[in-house]
């Protein structure tokens, strides 16, 4: 199945601008909001997107929410607020896209957290503790490479989703600039 995979960095976040990694799962900028913002306007294959996939970071939320808003399916947003299409894109939150490290500012918030910011997403499917930096999730060089697997695995996958996708079958993923290496299938020293 032919498709395009679009990896997409966030836009600026909070602690980009500030150079304050301390910052606990930073919010956009206003020039991040802009630049999403110019992503809905600029993207040039928005006709063919089917799945868009986010990593569940409040940043790359953002991006994918206010950039692909004309893109995503109307569920996705308030009813009436003219945002979403009839039919439009499915929207993931993947953990696995998340940032690598365990500094604040690559760490998530709590799934209430989120749910209370993003009313209309739905985070049933999101592990209460994905955001925790242990385990699967730790910032630890083995952890990484760990997920950089998964990831890999997950590129060999999205062909079978897109084949669901009908004619709409690129993939957008919205992620952190550390994981772009481990989709292009670049080898990567995580040490």
């Amino acid at each position: 199945m032919t498709y395009r995979l679009h990896i997409i960095r966030h836009a600026e976040g909070t602690h980009n601008l500030a150079h304050d990694t301390r910052i606990l799962d930073p919010e956009l900028t206003p020039l991040g909001v802009s630049q999403a913002q110019n992503l809905c306007r600029s993207f040039p294959y928005k006709a063919d997107v089917g799945l868009v996939i986010a990593s569940p970071l409040r940043r790359t939320l953002c991006t994918a929410y206010e950039g692909f808003r004309d893109v995503l399916d109307q569920r996705y947003f308030p009813s009436g607020s003219g945002n979403g299409v009839a039919d439009g894109a499915h929207f993931l939150l993947d953990p696995d896209v998340q940032a690598h490290s365990d500094r604040p500012c690559d760490t998530g918030s709590e799934v209430r957290v989120l749910e209370a910011a993003f009313p209309d997403l739905s985070f049933g499917d999101l592990d209460a503790k994905w955001h925790v930096k242990v385990g699967v999730y730790a910032g630890d060089s083995e952890s990484v490479r760990r997920r950089a697997k998964v990831r890999q695995r997950l590129v060999m996958q999205f062909g079978q989703l897109a084949e669901g996708q009908g004619k709409r079958r690129d993939i957008v993923v919205v992620t952190h600039g550390d994981d772009w290496a481990a989709f292009r299938g670049a080898r990567v020293s995580w040490d």
